[in-house]
């Protein structure tokens, strides 16, 4: 039977950290920086070669234009020996060729007056890879006498033995090279990248373990690059998420107290509104007047209660997706929805400000689909329309009256955008700043905040999103992205 386990591939141990990958990287680079200046160094040796064995040949040839001087067959030994070559003949343009040595077959003929930068790389790299004895025949100007033309023959081993001890050196040398600059560029790396990037994982791990230890938040120093700025806004971060989980567990805490005092609470506070409506019927007008405020005030304690125990108590639920039509979601927002009572006035003996009829328009065309979950998607509208009736009963209406508009906003191609405008004061700074975080983004007093979180949580649930386009004294403008499909 076959074996089904996976093969782990062999890996060499100090490839799985960033300094050994750093080490790996430099010497390959300065090693193929070196081979990339070895091929035209080789090829350059090997044509000095062939130069000088052209030049020494012509100077060899040069003892039979003597005619004095009689070679003999010793004097012509010793001269070829001395050139290294096999044989060389000097053609002299309007005279005889002078010739030393004896001609034999070449294996290979290399002419200098038609040679390449890459035919010289191509012939020095067959040159070092060539093992047998071969004769190479070169044919060239001669030095100092360009229209004489110098042909010699030579043992080509004599060249290779040559090419291969430069070879050698240049080994030696990047080698040593490789050393020194990947020693050197490892140490400057492990100081100024490596070591600093190994203390951020350190603290990201420790973090992780213990996220609301203060001793563990990641230390910054005063370097101005990008590893300085990486450990500043790590530290940023790791603040941010220190004080979220610290304001989660509050919250956690609050849920816990809620759940256990909402029961007792909500009888106290039933109670107190029984009595206040009996005290209502049997007391005196003056009494009468004050009561009023006082059973306000009770009802938005209860509903405080119920919203703030069901806030830290449930989870945000995954919508049962449905195609919809939106005007007709939207319609029946706008004819159920009411806004909670106002807030008591300083003053309760001061009567509270007049908003006069509310209109309330969808702008939606007929047949808009969407899809959603109906019940959730109720619930966003809702809190967007209580939120932005209630801004507007709070004011003063301007000359036409207050109006609250639902209507298609401009979206991708992908989303509907919903938009909610009113004509009411706009977001109190404080309330924008923390528009949807729970019980700080209240923009009236009494307030819990939880209305925009929740719909906001809803809208993500759908793949989608809640934002703030603009606010301000002309009015307030929200915007629901819903995908199509």
């Amino acid at each position: 039977m076959p074996d089904s386990r996976p093969r782990r591939r062999f890996r060499l141990p100090f490839v799985d950290s960033l300094s050994g990958r750093l080490l790996l990287l430099t010497v390959i680079f300065v090693i193929l920086g070196e081979v990339l200046i070895y091929l035209p160094s080789i090829a350059r040796f090997r044509l000095v070669f062939l130069e000088a064995r052209l030049a020494a040949a012509h100077l060899a040839s040069l003892a039979l234009e003597d005619r004095d001087m009689e070679v003999t067959p010793g004097l012509e030994k010793v001269l070829l020996d001395n050139s290294m070559v096999v044989a060389v003949t000097l053609s002299r343009p309007g005279r005889p060729d002078l010739m030393l040595g004896e001609l034999a077959p070449a294996a290979r003929t290399v002419d200098l007056r038609q040679q390449t930068p890459f035919t010289l790389i191509r012939d020095a790299l067959d040159c070092l890879l060539k093992t047998e004895p071969r004769l190479i025949q070169v044919i060239g100007p001669a030095p100092m006498a360009p229209e004489m033309m110098v042909d010699v023959l030579f043992q080509e081993r004599d060249l290779r033995d040559e090419m291969r001890a430069y070879s050698i050196r240049i080994l030696t040398l990047t080698i040593v090279l490789s050393a020194i600059v990947a020693a050197l560029l490892y140490a400057a790396i492990e100081r100024l990248m490596v070591r600093p990037m190994r203390q951020m994982a350190a603290a990201v791990i420790a973090f992780r373990e213990a996220p609301e230890d203060p001793a563990r938040m990641m230390p910054t120093s005063g370097r101005s690059d990008e590893i300085g700025i990486v450990q500043r806004e790590l530290a940023m971060m790791q603040q941010s998420v220190r004080r979220a989980l610290e304001q989660k567990s509050r919250l956690a805490g609050l849920g816990a107290a809620v759940a256990r005092l909402n029961h007792d609470l909500r009888n106290l506070l039933s109670t107190a509104l029984l009595n206040a409506d009996r005290i209502e019927r049997e007391a005196s007008p003056a009494v009468r007047r004050l009561l009023p405020p006082m059973i306000t005030a009770l009802d938005r304690a209860i509903t405080l209660c119920g919203r703030s125990l069901g806030f830290a108590t449930t989870e945000t639920p995954a919508p049962d997706r449905t195609r919809l039509d939106l005007a007709q979601v939207v319609d029946e927002v706008l004819a159920t929805v009411e806004p909670d009572p106002p807030a008591a006035p300083d003053d309760p003996l001061l009567p509270a400000a007049d908003p006069g009829p509310i209109a309330r328009t969808c702008a939606i065309p007929a047949g808009t689909m969407v899809s959603a979950d109906h019940d959730l998607l109720y619930r966003i509208l809702a809190n967007l329309v209580r939120n932005a009736l209630e801004a507007m009963q709070a004011t003063t209406p301007p000359p036409d009256g207050h109006r609250l508009v639902v209507a298609i906003g401009r979206g991708s191609g992908d989303e509907i955008a919903i938009r909610v405008d009113d004509t009411g004061p706009g977001l109190p700074s404080k309330a924008a700043a923390h528009l949807f975080e729970p019980f700080t983004g209240s923009a009236r007093p009494g307030g819990t905040g939880l209305g925009l979180v929740i719909a906001r949580d809803l809208a993500r649930a759908h793949g989608g999103d809640l934002t703030l386009d603009s606010t301000g004294p002309e009015g307030t403008r929200f915007t629901l992205h819903l995908p199509v499909r």
